[in-house]
């Protein structure tokens, strides 16, 4: 062999990895807030290997609200963003090139939360009570939705303007009957007190919405879309492996982020809450994915009672092309 062309092939060898194959594919992926058990499956997707496998080198990041997610991924940075599906819509109709890829919470755990010892179990409980609600939040914005889709208006209830760090003592002194509010946020700190609380769902009563959902900017799509969908086979399988053993996600999280401030067993409670949002049809479920007809049940939410304009289909906003082409479901 010629002495030239031995040393441009040792050459070449030596940029190699050691295993001879190339370099894993880098995407960071910007969270919603801080870890808990909102973000169980892609800590189990980490720690067992599952985004290594598919030659991904993921940095998960924990992040400052839905919104600001969802502006770093269209800012370019972020591959990903992990982010309330609200939001994300928000930022996308003011023209940011971004999508949703993959729905992970199917549904919202917005819903109005009371002590069991009030019987509230239906939206026509709600008629004639006091129900406590934070100005400017996403509960505000639904609440007269759920109200309208079950027969009743505002003047039917007497709505409350509080801080969410109030609901607890509200709901327990008898200020109130009810809060708008999210299990994780109220019926596991009640539990703690030794209150049992009722939550009744917003989609299982007439409002269809989805929430954490992973986004990305289009150009990206478009210049990797193999990335990406190995990304969201892995999430997805992530996902059901934490739901067929949360102690083993918990610790997973805690091995990502070390600086979990939730005790393991809010976490595992939480995980309860997470996990029926991922799954809200049960076993058999498939995970990641919200179907066209939902999709349209969800825009007609957005543009009526949310502020979403109806200048764009609701195809500009989200895609089905990139989740797994063999459904991953729930166990």
């Amino acid at each position: 062999m010629n002495v030239n062309l031995k040393a441009i092939l040792l050459a070449s060898a030596m940029t190699l990895p050691a295993s001879g194959v190339f370099a894993a594919d880098s995407m960071k992926m910007i969270m919603n807030w801080t870890a808990d058990s909102a973000h169980l499956g892609f800590a189990v997707a980490q720690v067992n290997g599952l985004y290594t496998d598919a030659d991904l080198d993921v940095e998960l990041e924990e992040g400052r609200g839905s919104s600001v997610a969802a502006q770093l991924v269209a800012t370019g940075q972020a591959d990903i963003g992990f982010a309330d599906a609200g939001a994300i819509l928000n930022v996308a109709s003011q023209g940011a090139p971004i999508k949703i890829i993959s729905t992970i919470w199917k549904a919202g755990q917005f819903g109005v939360i009371s002590l069991k010892s009030e019987n509230i179990e239906s939206p026509a409980d709600l008629k004639g009570k006091k129900i406590a609600v934070a100005p400017g939040s996403a509960q505000a914005t639904l609440l007269p939705v759920l109200l309208a889709k079950n027969g009743m208006t505002e003047a039917d209830v007497e709505i409350v303007s509080s801080a969410q760090n109030a609901f607890l003592g509200l709901l327990t002194s008898g200020a109130v009957d009810a809060v708008a509010e999210t299990p994780e946020n109220v019926v596991v700190p009640l539990k703690s007190e030794g209150f049992e609380a009722s939550n009744m769902y917003f989609y299982e009563h007439g409002v269809p919405l989805v929430s954490l959902s992973l986004v990305a900017r289009e150009d990206k799509l478009s210049a990797n879309p193999d990335a990406y969908k190995r990304f969201l086979k892995a999430t997805a399988e992530g996902w059901k492996q934490a739901m067929a053993d949360p102690e083993a996600a918990v610790a997973a999280l805690r091995k990502v982020f070390p600086d979990v401030a939730k005790s393991d067993d809010a976490l595992m409670q939480g995980a309860t809450y997470s996990f029926s949002s991922v799954c809200p049809a049960g076993s058999g479920d498939v995970i990641g994915v919200t179907d066209a007809a939902k999709w349209d049940d969800i825009y007609g939410v957005m543009t009526s009672a949310m502020g979403l304009t109806k200048d764009k289909p609701v195809t500009d906003y989200y895609t089905l092309d990139y989740v797994p082409a063999e459904p991953i479901t729930c166990p």
